[in-house]
C-alpha cells in the first residue's frame, strides 16, 4: 500500500510499505521474506528544475547460501537483516538545448558500512 500527499501539482510526497516472497523452486530451495518500508518526494518548479528522493529501509529474512549467485539475485544485492537504501535526483533545464542530471545513491546494511554512487550527466539537444 502506499499513501500520497499532493503539497501542490508541482510537489507530492508518498508514504509506502511493500511485502514480498521470493522462493527458488529449483537448486538448493532458498527463501526470502522482505518487508519494505519507505518514503519518496517529487518537486517541479517553474523554473525547469525537478528534484525527486526516496528512502526505504529494508527487512531481509533470507534462508540459505548468502554469497550465491543465487542469494544476490533475490536480495537484489543487499544484504540479509535491515538494509537502508536512499537516493536523490536532481534534473535542471540550463538552456533551450541543455540540460544538467545529478543522480546520487546509497546504502547501508547492517554489516557492511555505506556505498554512495552518483553520476552527472550533461544532455545537449541537437
Amino acid at each position: 500500500p502506499k499513501i500520497s500527499y499532493l503539497f501542490s501539482k508541482n510537489a507530492s510526497w508518498d508514504v509506502f510499505y511493500e511485502y514480498q516472497i521470493k522462493d527458488n523452486q529449483i537448486g538448493n530451495l532458498e527463501n526470502l521474506t522482505q518487508n519494505r518500508f519507505g518514503t519518496s518526494f517529487n518537486f517541479a518548479s517553474e523554473k525547469k528544475l525537478t528534484l525527486n528522493g526516496e528512502f526505504s529501509l529494508y527487512q531481509n529474512k533470507f534462508s540459505g547460501d548468502e554469497l550465491s549467485p543465487v542469494a544476490f539475485q533475490m536480495l537484489e544485492g543487499l544484504q540479509p537483516g535491515q538494509n537502508m537504501t536512499w537516493r536523490l535526483l536532481i534534473q535542471k533545464n540550463l538552456t533551450e538545448f541543455l540540460d544538467i542530471n545529478i543522480n546520487y545513491q546509497g546504502r547501508k546494511s547492517e554489516t557492511s558500512q555505506a556505498i554512495h554512487t552518483g553520476s552527472i550527466q550533461l544532455r545537449a539537444f541537437f
